[in-house]
């Protein structure tokens, strides 16, 4: 058998710690699991009831279409038809399409240290990846960033907040970055943590999207909404990347019980919205024992934490964090910002 060569220089997925004790049927119980930036609490009430109501329904195919959870979105989001919406086994399908849809080859332009996924899409597709390094205060630079732009990009991803720097462009030097693109040029948002931003005036990034053909707001239920293992994401685009999206989305991709918990779990955003500024309290409290503790750390807008830290040292006290070597930043630790006791250990781990 003979394979596309550019596949060769990928590896399957190394999941965090967490993960692999989980799989090997490991004891967790006695560890707070901070890896992988999951919420600390299960999934809203509304979603666990949504949830035991469709599952003797499991036997039936859902809608394939995900009519109710993409009026659910376009609701919430204003100005927004439900046929701008884009839904997904995740918010990485999402993105998955919708690179798809552009022309073969070229290059993808992106900050770096961020999300893996970005240079193993390129691979797939058969694009070429272009990393941009952060600066020096790990912030993602705006005109670094349209420096790299060249006749062969196709498309420019930016994880805001950033995973794993938990740095962000502001609403207005989202804008600019738009602006600076040629037309032709997709402009990916992926905002998976968007619900942790602090900053009052990042609202409506959503609008940017809908102004525009070349730009896509990506964004997941397995983060602020609790629902990371049912696999769930949704994007909000223009009418031409919503319908191009849709042929290429593999029919029934988001299945029954993600398609009501996320539903129910989006109808409830208010009590997102609490659990989130409970996160952000949180966040600064880590931050804070940090900063007393005289580590460095970068500042956060997402539900995590880099911080100087050895991942072994938290674990000898009982705490699983993500280890710094994976994410480009070796010495280091991403801590999940999780439930008070779980926190209260990592600052204990500090002492």
């Amino acid at each position: 058998m003979n394979f596309r060569r550019e596949l060769d220089p990928l590896r399957p997925y190394v999941p965090p710690k967490s993960w692999r004790m989980a799989a090997e049927g490991t004891d967790e119980n006695n560890y707070a699991k901070l890896t992988s930036n999951e919420l600390a609490f299960g999934p809203l009430p509304e979603a666990i009831e949504a949830l035991t109501e469709v599952l003797p329904r499991a036997n039936r195919y859902p809608d394939s279409h995900v009519s109710r959870l993409r009026q659910a979105v376009a609701d919430a989001n204003p100005g927004t038809d439900p046929g701008n919406v884009l839904v997904g086994n995740g918010s990485s399908e999402v993105l998955f399409n919708a690179l798809q849809l552009l022309p073969p080859g070229g290059e993808i332009v992106f900050p770096w240290p961020s999300f893996s996924l970005y240079p193993t899409i390129c691979a797939i597709l058969s694009m070429t990846a272009r990393p941009v390094p952060l600066d020096e205060g790990n912030g993602m630079d705006v005109e670094a960033l349209l420096a790299a732009v060249g006749p062969e990009t196709r498309a420019m991803i930016v994880c805001n907040p950033n995973n794993p720097s938990g740095t962000y462009l502001t609403l207005d030097e989202v804008r600019a970055l738009a602006d600076g693109l040629p037309d032709g040029v997709l402009l990916i948002l992926d905002e998976a943590y968007v619900e942790f931003v602090d900053d009052p005036t990042y609202e409506g990034s959503h609008e940017l999207a809908l102004e525009r053909e070349n730009v896509l707001a990506a964004r997941t239920f397995s983060k602020a909404h609790g629902l990371a293992g049912l696999r769930v994401g949704y994007g909000i685009a223009s009418d031409p990347i919503a319908d191009y999206a849709e042929r290429v989305r593999f029919p029934v991709s988001v299945n029954l019980a993600a398609q009501v918990a996320a539903t129910a779990s989006m109808l409830a955003r208010e009590k997102v919205r609490e659990r989130a500024r409970f996160v952000i309290g949180e966040r600064k409290r880590l931050q804070d024992a940090f900063e007393g503790a005289r580590l460095p750390f970068i500042p956060s807008q997402g539900n995590f934490i880099m911080v100087r830290f050895e991942a072994a040292d938290f674990e000898r006290v009982g705490v699983l964090v993500r280890e710094g070597d994976a994410l480009g930043y070796p010495g280091w630790s991403r801590v999940t910002v999780g439930d008070t006791w779980e926190n209260d250990r990592v600052i204990g781990a500090l002492s």
